[in-house]
């Protein structure tokens, strides 16, 4: 049996069928930083490191990517809902003038004043709906 020096860091892990073993810590850091690097325990077993830095990385993206587009589609649904608001105000404003102005008297289909407002829009304009 031969003896065998090894001058750098080693990093204890374990295998998932249970066996511990030391790899050198270069090894390790690569297999864990990157998806690829293949590590084997003494009795052939693939190691396999779930979620390598770069997965990590990766997925801290597409999180951040994705919350920062719900948070532009609440900004336009926002901005929508008040362009929509400022529309109905105003519909709300033209029709509490035209309501002002029949309470005066005035006819909302022809625009001159009479005194008794009912009886000119039963004769002049029974087409028209309040």
């Amino acid at each position: 049996m031969a003896t065998l020096t090894y001058t750098g860091q080693l990093q204890v892990t374990s295998c998932w069928c249970g066996i511990r073993l030391a790899i050198p810590n270069d090894l390790f850091e690569m297999a864990k930083r990157h998806e690829g690097h293949t590590v084997f325990c003494p009795l052939g077993h693939k190691f396999v490191y779930s979620n390598t830095t770069e997965e990590q990385l990766a997925e801290e993206r597409r999180l951040r990517r994705s919350a920062e587009q719900r948070a532009a589609a609440r900004l336009e649904l926002l901005r929508q809902e008040e362009r929509s608001h400022a529309a109905t105000r105003g519909h709300v404003t033209r029709k509490k003038k035209q309501l002002e102005r029949v309470k005066n008297g005035v006819c909302p289909c022809c625009n001159r004043s009479f005194q008794n407002l009912a009886r000119h829009m039963e004769s002049k304009h029974p087409e028209y709906q309040a």
